[in-house]
């Protein structure tokens, strides 16, 4: 029967290092502005905090009108004409 070795580390952990040190940041607090009624992040000095500017919204969902017959004119709601059997 052969002893399990108990001086030999994992190799995770022979590639683990210290986290990094962290930045404290100040906290900030959320301020109904009474004009707009929305909210305003203010800092500690009660300066408000820049904004992100909002996402423009996705235009993916906007139906487009098939086109499918050779003249670019779109086949939407017309009957098919063709050959029948």
């Amino acid at each position: 029967m052969t002893a399990l070795r108990t001086d030999i580390e994992p190799w995770g952990i022979t590639r683990m290092r210290p986290f990094p040190d962290t930045a404290v940041l100040s906290g900030a607090r959320p301020v109904l502005d009474a004009e707009t009624q929305t909210t305003v992040w203010m800092d500690t000095a009660g300066m408000p905090l820049p904004t992100m500017d909002k996402h423009k919204r996705s235009e993916t969902s906007k139906e487009t009108s098939p086109k499918t017959s050779l003249d670019g004119t779109t086949d939407q709601g017309s009957d098919q004409q063709g050959d029948t059997d």
